[in-house]
């Protein structure tokens, strides 16, 4: 029970984080050459955000994972996985899917030194998050919810 006090208050302060830095990405101008950098840190924080919500979840229920060497596809993969007998999935098929475009993304931004952003795929990124983020942030209330219940 205390393991799961504990998730949901991490859950809570993560969530606050998360949904500060989706409204700074969304509103940002990113045809504006300064702003396309302010956008690839912004989205880097946001993913990894969510991604270290996504950890506390799997310490709290699965306890380990198994391939570090795709760790962070692996823990996107697990948490659509509903594991019967410890907890539901997490995230749907549709929020998946935009959360490893945006993982992607960050795994470029972290690794590429030399390399230029591509405006048009700052703006598909931008425009995916604008329509499709509602289904991770009602995910993430379902979540929520349940571990409400298990206190």
């Amino acid at each position: 029970m205390e393991k799961y006090a504990i998730l949901i208050g991490y859950f809570d302060k993560q969530l606050k984080i998360i949904k500060s830095l989706y409204e700074e990405i969304i509103n940002l101008n990113v045809n504006i050459y300064d702003k396309q950098f302010v956008f690839a840190f912004k989205t880097q924080q946001f993913y990894t955000a969510l991604e270290d919500l996504f950890k506390q979840i799997a310490k709290s229920f699965e306890n380990h994972m198994e391939n570090m060497g795709s760790f962070h596809k692996e823990l996107l993969i697990r948490m659509n996985m509903e594991i019967p007998s410890i907890r539901p999935s997490v995230i749907s098929h549709q929020s998946l899917l935009l959360l490893d475009k945006v993982r992607s993304f960050r795994h470029f931004v972290r690794h590429a030194y030399d390399c230029e952003l591509e405006k048009n795929e700052l703006q598909l990124i931008q425009t995916k998050l604008r329509s499709d983020f509602k289904e991770v942030e009602k995910n993430l209330t379902c979540f929520r919810k349940y571990l409400q219940e298990l206190l």
